[in-house]
This record gives structure tokens, C-alpha cells and sequence, in this order.
């Protein structure tokens, strides 16, 4: 199991492991047997909401531009005009996952996840963003 040496640099590395080591795990089992965004949300909750607590002063304020969202994996997803910066962005995701204020949505009658949509608390955007399925990895 091994000892935290530096617990919020640890846990963000260990946290990117454990989606790895399920992703190398998953190979060849059933689709229904494969929790991907069940493990997807919980990691969000590790690597979004966890370090924002400790480690905010660490994300850049990069300017959120289609270039940097597509850098980032979300090539597909959208983030509401308001937010200008990834640091506002993890913040206010933060908020949206901690108060589980998340939504899933399908485009199907078969109910699989084709978005997740983050939705504002307060004094945020009504809907912070909306991730394509597929892209939430890539962003994590």
C-alpha cells in the first residue's frame, strides 16, 4: 500500500494510477460488468474536489480557449462563456461535484452516458459544463 510522502501530489498520482490500472482490468469483461463512469466520477471527486482544497494556488489561469479545452481531451464538450480561466473552471466544477450537482444524459432509449453536465450552484453559470462521455478520461 505503501506511505503518503507528499499527500496531495501522491493522491493526485495515485488516483491517475488507479484509472489506469482499472482501464488495463476491464479489458475483455462484458460491457454491463465495466463501471468506467462510476470510477470516472469518483476520480473526479479525487482529483478535482480533493486538491482544490489544498493545492488551488497550483492551477494555472490559462486562458480557456477551444485550443486549450481540445488540448485537454474535450474537443467535443462545452464549458459556458462566463468561465475564463481553468482555474475558474476546476473551481466551479469543484462545486458542481462536491454538492453532486451533476447530471448524466442520453441521446438514446438505451440510457447509455452520452454527456455528463455540470450544473452551477448559486452564483455560478446554470450549467458549468457539459463533458462528452468520452472525453472525461482524457480531461482527468
Amino acid at each position: 500500500m505503501g506511505n503518503y510522502t507528499n499527500l496531495e501530489l501522491d493522491f493526485i498520482e495515485r488516483t491517475m494510477a488507479l484509472i489506469e490500472q482499472y482501464t488495463n482490468l476491464i479489458q475483455g469483461k462484458p460491457f454491463a460488468e465495466q463501471l468506467n463512469y462510476t470510477l470516472t466520477i469518483n476520480c473526479l471527486l479525487g482529483l478535482v474536489v480533493m486538491p482544490k482544497e489544498r493545492v488551488i494556488n497550483y492551477i494555472p489561469k490559462e486562458q480557456l480557449t477551444r485550443e486549450t479545452l481540445n488540448k485537454m481531451g474535450l474537443t467535443h464538450s462545452t464549458v459556458d462563456d462566463s468561465i475564463k480561466d481553468l482555474s475558474e473552471l476546476i473551481k466551479n466544477l469543484r462545486h458542481s461535484i462536491a454538492h453532486f450537482s451533476i447530471e448524466v444524459i442520453s441521446e438514446c432509449d438505451k440510457k447509455l452516458i452520452d454527456f455528463i453536465e455540470f450544473k452551477g450552484t448559486k452564483k455560478q453559470p446554470a450549467i458549468i459544463a457539459r463533458f462528452r462521455a468520452n472525453e472525461i478520461l482524457p480531461f482527468l
